[in-house]
């Protein structure tokens, strides 16, 4: 396993993960695919880690998946090609079951599987060069890495068909104005605002931004009541919380909470 296409830096409690292939435009190999799924697995033990930051190194968050790779299903065993895609997604998928906030800095362009890694984060924020893209249909490839589902969630059914049917590129400004990023920022100072929103959320006290992290996405699924039962058991236990007893003393006494994350 090439482990070197995967980097971790940690900046206090925020971990910086790296796609780390920049020579090749970090397009996602098999071997990339298996670092990237141990490294993501031992994060979420890892208690220093309250936020993440999914980057590209050089000058691409990740050209998508590896052209030699892609090609070696034609003319193969479909049975085969079904399951080793399907492992496949599932391992850079995995990031979306780390139990801390994901931001994606997306740097140059994140194309194919690479803009669907992205948007399988819960924030993105792009630098002004970015560029995003679904060209699957282009080489004569249905989507694939949840792609439909990744996009709907975020841009509609319309707006969903479009970017897969055509493989449309989209500039950071036109990927704003129709919700696939948070923020465009400039490029030179990518990493800087990613660092900025990611301490902003990592201020915050530990346990409810992981119910957060779980009850967000759930309550896509759920209907308003099964919500308001959520909430309100989530709540019952925040009320036991040395943070939240910090929270309304910090409030009461017109200062800043300085908040332990101890339960």
């Amino acid at each position: 396993m090439e482990e070197n296409t995967i980097k971790t830096q940690f900046k206090d409690r925020i971990c910086i993960l790296t796609l780390n292939d920049p020579e090749q435009l970090n397009a996602m190999s098999e071997e990339m695919s298996v670092a990237f799924q141990d490294t993501v697995t031992a994060l979420g033990e890892d208690e220093r880690a309250k936020v993440l930051i999914l980057t590209g190194a050089g000058r691409a968050f990740s050209a998508g998946g590896n052209l030699d790779s892609i090609a070696l299903g034609y003319n193969g065993d479909p049975a085969v090609q079904k399951k080793s895609s399907f492992e496949f997604y599932s391992r850079f998928l995995c990031i979306q079951k780390l139990g801390i906030p994901t931001i994606a800095a997306v740097n140059g362009h994140a194309v194919g599987a690479g803009a669907c890694l992205s948007l399988a984060c819960d924030m993105r924020m792009a630098g002004e060069s970015a560029m995003f893209g679904f060209p699957f249909a282009r080489i004569g490839l249905h989507p694939g890495m949840g792609a439909e589902y990744l996009l709907q969630r975020l841009v509609g059914e319309a707006r969903t068909f479009e970017l897969l049917m055509t493989g449309a590129m989209l500039g950071a400004q036109e990927a704003h104005g129709i919700g696939l990023v948070n923020h465009v920022v400039p490029d030179n100072v990518l990493m800087d605002k990613t660092l900025a929103l990611a301490g902003k959320i990592g201020s915050m006290p530990d346990l409810p931004i992981k119910m957060m992290k779980e009850s967000i996405p759930a309550a896509r699924h759920a209907s308003l009541e099964d919500t308001l039962h959520r909430q309100a058991a989530y709540q019952s236990i925040n009320y036991m919380t040395k943070d939240f007893k910090e929270g309304i003393d910090a409030l009461r006494e017109k200062r800043k909470p300085e908040f332990s994350d101890r339960y």
